[in-house]
């Protein structure tokens, strides 16, 4: 994606013929990374699986590694989004 779209344009993207998720909740970036955890525990995590996030540009390329089969990350104005694929379950990472 070229030009950042916003949270609820993805989710429009995504849900293809699905009902829009609900409540997506959000944390700040920087809130989430001095707890160590956030409400879908992403960063924890992604700490067992062994990868390092101290930037949201971590984070992001945590899920674009082909190799991470549990989420998706997408940057978006607001931040960035990450899908857990078996849950369907949305998070958006604030700046």
């Amino acid at each position: 994606m070229t030009k950042e779209e916003n949270l609820a344009a993805l989710l429009r993207e995504h849900a293809a013929g699905r009902d829009l998720p609900r409540y997506v909740p959000q944390i700040a970036f920087t809130e989430a990374l001095a707890r160590g955890d956030d409400p879908l525990h992403i960063l924890p995590y992604l700490a067992d699986v062994g990868v390092a996030v101290s930037t949201m540009e971590d984070l992001q390329a945590a899920g674009d590694d082909p190799g991470e089969e549990e989420m998706c990350a997408f940057r978006v104005e607001e931040g960035v989004a990450v899908l857990l694929e078996s849950d369907g379950l949305w998070l958006l990472f604030t700046r």
